[in-house]
């Protein structure tokens, strides 16, 4: 209340503004005056696995919350929060983010020369940094990163299969639930674990796929012409047999064709993207611009796909996404962490012009899946319903607009032998 009479009083005091350093102050009234007093993390289980959740405290009151990548047992992410992160960033302004981000980094390329554990444990420490910073100006994050044209919501595709793709009625009972549910999209995995399905090496029988191009052409009768549909390889094969499938699967037009190819960047991305008659996409498994140059600058896919919890944060996601913008390349996220991260996730891909969709792990009966979306949406404590008509909400408070149900995760899902935080 105070800062909006502030504000309105402005005009009042328009004489004086001559005499003052800058007008970002007035924008801003704590830019500069707060200070980290406590960094926290504790190992919860609100996702899928073990979801080490940070807690930033400041010297004003405010709290930022973020959730680091989840791994079996956290450990790694929490010892690099509390032990590296935390002693860098006690006493420093929240908003000097990209200058803490890179100490941090910095200090920590010894863990795997920014990849890995060490990254998952900053970006949950980054989400936390960005939502005290939204709290402090007052905004949602997504308008702090540029708003974007995707406002309030952001499209998601559900990361879900039927029972079984060779058999129609169980494709049909998988629509059923997908369009009650509200999707336009979903991705759903080759079947990687049936005996005709490979060899003992990358490459696919001829039988595979055939089988493959069955069980997608059973998911697109089912599904109808409208409905997107996403074929996801994890990195199964050599260009042969990629290029086998995407034919295969070209008449039922997926969306894209994913990790056709082992994850490492080589001329056999642009070669497989050149000849796939459908667009190929990369990304889950890549850290920071640097793995994602080489795709991008020589055109080894059509689309690119980052997971923001492991990539390095919403800031290295942006500069991402810029660079593939600069070559025409549009933007999916990929995204298996726990609910608070899926929020973060989402306000950078609201940000993202050309995006196209990001990724949610639903409660399907007929498959793996999360307690609800990515999780139980419950703990976050979330003005609005975290999915609608397949699409992520947006909250318009300040920072990513969640306020922790505490009681009920440490009830539910606090590891066992964890100390929740004060």
């Amino acid at each position: 209340m105070k800062r909006r009479n502030f504000i309105r009083n402005l005009a009042i005091t328009a004489p004086v503004l001559a005499c003052l350093p800058s007008l970002d102050l007035f924008a801003n009234p704590l830019k500069g005056k707060v200070k980290i007093t406590d960094v926290q993390c504790v190992r919860t289980k609100i996702g899928m696995r073990v979801s080490p959740l940070v807690k930033i405290t400041t010297d004003v009151g405010l709290i930022g919350i973020g959730e680091c990548h989840h791994d079996e047992n956290g450990l790694g992410a929490k010892d690099i929060v509390l032990n590296v992160c935390k002693p860098i960033l006690m006493g420093q302004d929240p908003l000097d983010l990209e200058y803490l981000v890179f100490k941090m980094s910095t200090r920590t390329s010894y863990y795997g020369g920014n990849h890995g554990i060490a990254t998952h444990a900053i970006t949950g420490v980054e989400f936390a940094m960005w939502d005290l910073i939204g709290k402090i100006t007052e905004q949602p994050v997504r308008k702090i990163l540029g708003g974007g044209s995707h406002v309030n919501e952001v499209r998601a595709y559900a990361s879900s299969r039927p029972r079984n793709m060779m058999d129609i009625d169980s494709c049909k009972e998988f629509a059923t639930l997908m369009k009650s549910q509200g999707w336009t999209a979903c991705k759903s995995d080759i079947d990687r674990d049936q005996s005709w399905n490979r060899l003992d090496n990358r490459r696919l029988s001829n039988m595979g796929v055939d089988k493959i191009a069955k069980g997608f052409s059973n998911m697109r009768e089912a599904l109808g012409p409208e409905f997107d549909i996403a074929v996801h390889c994890h990195w199964e094969f050599d260009f042969d047999s990629a290029l086998r499938v995407a034919n295969a699967v070209a008449p039922m037009r997926p969306i894209w064709l994913e990790d056709p190819l082992p994850i490492a960047y080589n001329e056999q991305w642009v070669k497989l993207t050149e000849k796939s008659p459908v667009p190929i996409l990369t990304g889950e498994n890549l850290y920071t611009r640097d793995d994602f140059r080489p795709f991008i600058v020589n055109q080894g896919v059509n689309m690119i796909e980052i997971d923001v919890s492991m990539a390095g944060g919403l800031l290295e996601a942006k500069k991402i996404a810029d660079l593939a913008e600069t070559y025409y390349i549009p933007v999916c996220t990929h995204n298996v962490a726990g609910p608070i991260a899926t929020i973060a996730s989402a306000n950078f891909a609201a940000t993202v012009r050309e995006f196209v969709a990001h990724e949610t792990f639903i409660n399907n009966p007929m498959n793996r899946a999360g307690k609800g979306i990515n999780g139980d949406p419950d703990v976050l404590g979330y003005d609005k319903e975290m999915i609608k008509n397949g699409h992520i909400q947006l909250s318009d408070r300040p920072g990513f607009g969640i306020e922790l149900n505490e009681k009920l995760i440490k009830e539910k899902y606090l590891v066992e032998g964890e100390t929740w935080w004060k």
